[in-house]
């Protein structure tokens, strides 16, 4: 009878642990960083909500615009540099900030690393792509991205620099901060890459560089003395060749051949009519008839030369500067991440093991009870 027993319990553990299946690990990988489109935020260095001030020679490659606001103060002494232009609540300002805020939405992507409270960007540099998370971030020292991706941090409030601080590395056209309220650079020596897109306010105080924008939604930009570069960061649509080299080719073809067919034969051959009349021999007047339409013949043929210049124009097409962006592809249908297996089953391999060797002992206990007797 405990034989029995011995191989009922075995039964049975072997069916629980076929029931409770594999225990390995099994994790979600999330997916890469994504920059988003800026749209007709694109051209703009600067774009604040409510107002633009500076003090001293600030200079900038593109845009600057206010909207709803209206107020630019400081400029000059501060210049916007072709092809860059100031909008002032105008329909130009006021699309570039509906795209602001959907390029704010878009850069709430899911975090690769999460920091509790504050975290100082300085203490974990270097850093590779990803989304970086954190309540708020400062910068102390130095930053330094590497590799080749898209760098997105989010703060839940601020991010504050130090004096002579810096990031360096990563295309600035892919490098975000996304800021919950506000954005201080502070002071000579700051040296700082990316697009800050902040909910409130940005300032960048005295002497502070930044190679990128400053894009603030509902609040102010505080410029003073700053120096912000940058190129356009926005995926361009393919170029159409356009019809201006064609165009100049065109009239220049068709004003020399209005030039050329101007002179007529008229004239000419009605100049020895005339001497005729006079009494000029008649051989005379077939020469000079022979000479007017030997003009004409030769007027009419350089006309003629002339014309085909303007019915073949052609035009060279520019090929348009794009950035790339990362391109997520093979999502499932649920839209989550693609579900990968970090590590080996060794429990289900040990699980199994163990099952087996109960089940032997229990079939052979079970065999020995019931053999036949002798």
């Amino acid at each position: 009878m405990p034989k029995l027993k011995f191989l009922t319990i075995s039964i049975i553990l072997v069916i629980l642990i076929s029931l409770a299946g594999p225990s390995f690990k099994v994790s979600a990988s999330p997916l890469a960083a994504v920059s988003p489109t800026l749209g007709a935020a694109g051209s703009y260095s600067v774009l604040a909500g409510t107002t633009v001030t500076n003090t001293g020679n600030t200079t900038m490659p593109g845009d600057l615009g206010v909207s709803p606001g209206t107020a630019i103060v400081g400029f000059p002494p501060g210049i916007v540099n072709p092809p860059g232009t100031q909008h002032s609540a105008d329909a130009n300002a006021a699309l570039a900030q509906l795209a602001n805020t959907a390029a704010f939405g878009d850069l709430d992507q899911p975090c690769t690393t999460t920091y509790t409270g504050v975290q100082d960007l300085t203490l974990v540099s270097p850093l590779g792509p990803g989304v970086y998370c954190a309540d708020a971030f400062i910068l102390t020292k130095s930053l330094e991205l590497t590799g080749t991706g898209v760098w997105i941090f989010k703060a839940a409030t601020t991010l504050t620099t130090s004096a002579n601080s810096s990031v360096t590395g990563g295309d600035p056209c892919n490098v975000w901060w996304r800021l919950g309220s506000s954005v201080t650079l502070l002071a000579t020596g700051t040296k700082f890459i990316g697009n800050i897109l902040a909910l409130t306010s940005i300032a960048l105080q005295n002497g502070a560089t930044l190679n990128g924008k400053a894009l603030a939604q509902t609040g102010a930009v505080t410029l003073d003395s700053n120096t912000i570069t940058g190129e356009t960061c926005l995926v361009q649509s393919a170029a159409t060749p356009t019809a201006s080299a064609a165009t100049q080719t065109a009239a220049a073809a068709l004003t020399a051949t209005a030039a050329a067919g101007t002179p007529t034969a008229t004239a000419a051959a009605g100049t020895p009519t005339a001497t005729a009349a006079a009494g000029t021999p008649t051989a005379t007047a077939a020469a000079a008839t022979q000479t007017a339409t030997a003009e004409a013949a030769a007027l009419t043929a350089t006309a003629a030369a002339a014309t085909p210049t303007a019915t073949a124009p052609t035009a060279t097409p520019v090929p348009p500067t794009a950035t790339k962006l990362p391109v997520v592809t093979a999502l499932p249908g649920t839209g989550g991440a693609p579900i990968q297996n970090e590590d080996f089953p060794w429990t289900l391999v040990i699980a199994g093991g163990f099952s087996a060797i109960a089940l032997f002992l229990g079939i052979r206990a079970y065999r020995s009870t019931y053999r036949p007797k002798q």
